[in-house]
């Protein structure tokens, strides 16, 4: 019996969301077998056939080199291995068929109502041909959602080991990194700001994602380092004592790595990650059975808060470069890449106030077709620099209210997933870790769109894609740890 369930069900302004993240995802497949559209794919004579073992081998496989191919491969090549591990999932769903409605659950509806409103939003854009080729691009991203989500229909497993992955990767980006902050690499354009002292200026680390960016390599960091921290965590939970202490010594290399870019998204996606990591892990301590009779593990989680704390202390204190780069976040006009910001976030809200309902269309080539009417002379813009304002842009209202539905749907899943006695501690771990990613990744997007490259939003669904599947509400999920 869950203990925050109560509570928010008798709150009024929670009842009807948590109604929503409530719903089995049994009811939903109910539905679409009943409609049109579902009687036609989903009610076939034949029986359902079983997966191939090979399959549900090769499938993992496949995303595992779609990770790595993410850390240095081009856009191009990500979106051709995408289609074709999508190819896969189809063909897995094919020989399902009649058994794919029982598996779907409420967030995957509102991926869908997201996408069929970037279609509405094509069909009725004055660029209707730059908004088909961004649909394209969306499009793009589904497809990898539809990747993981069949994916974790295969436990718990197979995620846990693509997030070990994500932890090698990190590792391997955080490695390059450093070798680029000790040899005082730069990367090829950043923005400098002429009024900052050029002896406050950081050598930015940017990795080898491509277009080396320092912000893309803060932002693809994000989930890694939630993935180690999770890592770390299970392996806790195994009492694998040495391999756990390697995992976060991992993720402190990881947030140090984020620190070295420079980022002041990824500063804001560091701290928001380590409150949810301490919030999530705080709760279970006090709160769930399993862990309650263990005082020794709440003494430790208050030592490392504390540790964590006098850390980020220490590093703003001894830093005269990191600590200006900090401060410049609240500068607002006095700095230039903040001032620019707020000029573009001016012109691009005047755009949703003409464009409300359905936006201008998809893609950032309608943006910037659309933009130059709008924008303040000298500051041309490729994106909105803020993945709420852009969704707005580029969907409307619509899009928007849909988005931002489907992220509180899925918080307070989470939520009540935490709080639930009867689900595995193993679970809670893994939910609390993917959650902590999606929480980061959110974020850093409020304040930049490096959201839509693909090696950080493929991140971000497979993220969303897992939690839709474990945190589902009244399904007994195998525990494969």
């Amino acid at each position: 019996m869950s203990l925050l369930r109560p509570s928010l069900e008798s709150s009024l302004l929670f009842k009807p969301w948590v109604s929503l993240a409530q719903l089995p995802g049994a009811t939903i497949g109910q539905w679409l077998e009943k409609s049109f559209i579902g009687r036609f794919l989903f009610s076939s004579p034949n029986q359902q056939r079983q997966i191939p073992i090979l399959f549900q081998r090769v499938f993992p496989l496949g995303i595992a080199i779609l990770f790595i191919l993410l850390s240095f491969a081009s856009t191009g090549v990500i979106g051709a291995a995408t289609w074709f591990l999508f190819a896969l999932a189809v063909l897995a769903g094919l020989l399902a068929r009649p058994a794919v409605p029982k598996h779907l659950t409420i967030i995957d509806l509102f991926i869908a109502l997201f996408l069929a409103s970037a279609a509405l939003s094509t069909a009725f854009s004055s660029f209707f041909a730059t908004s088909l080729i961004g649909l394209g691009k969306m499009l793009t991203f589904v497809a990898g959602y539809v990747v993981f989500r069949v994916l974790s229909e295969f436990g718990h497993k197979p995620v846990i080991v693509l997030m070990g992955l994500l932890t090698a990767i990190g590792l391997g980006e955080a490695l390059i990194g450093f070798y680029q902050h000790i040899n005082h690499i730069q990367p090829l354009a950043t923005w400098s700001d002429p009024s900052i002292n050029p002896e406050l200026q950081m050598t930015r680390i940017f990795g080898t994602l491509q277009p080396y960016n320092p912000n893309l390599l803060a932002g693809f960091l994000t989930p890694c380092f939630a993935a180690t921290v999770g890592n770390a965590l299970l392996l806790f939970r195994k009492k694998t004592w040495p391999l756990a202490v390697v995992m976060l010594l991992i993720s402190v290399l990881i947030l140090i790595a984020m620190v070295w870019t420079g980022s002041r998204g990824g500063f804001l996606a560091i701290g928001a990650m380590l409150l949810m990591v301490f919030a999530y892990v705080g709760h279970l301590l006090w709160h769930d059975n399993q862990l309650k009779p263990f005082k020794t593990l709440k003494t430790l989680w208050i030592s490392i808060l504390i540790v964590s704390l006098l850390g980020l202390g220490f590093g703003l204190g001894t830093s005269e470069k990191i600590r200006a780069r900090v401060a410049s976040i609240f500068a607002m006009r006095e700095d230039s890449s903040i001032s620019y910001r707020l000029n573009v976030y001016q012109s691009a809200t005047q755009m949703v106030r003409d464009n409300p309902v359905v936006g201008i269309g998809p893609g950032n080539s309608t943006f910037k077709l659309v933009y130059g009417l709008y924008m303040v002379p000298g500051y041309n813009a490729l994106g909105a620099y803020s993945v709420p304002l852009e969704i707005a842009v580029e969907q409307g209202w619509l899009g928007l209210i849909i988005f931002l539905s489907m992220l509180l749907v899925l918080k307070l899943r989470v939520w009540l997933a935490l709080d639930d006695t009867q689900r595995p501690l193993t679970e809670k771990l893994l939910i609390g870790a993917l959650f902590t990613g999606v929480v980061g990744s959110f974020v850093y997007g409020f304040f930049d769109t490096i959201w839509y490259r693909p090696a950080v939003n493929l991140l971000f669904w497979f993220m969303v894609a897992s939690l839709a599947r474990f945190s589902e509400p009244k399904v007994n999920i195998q525990d494969a740890s």
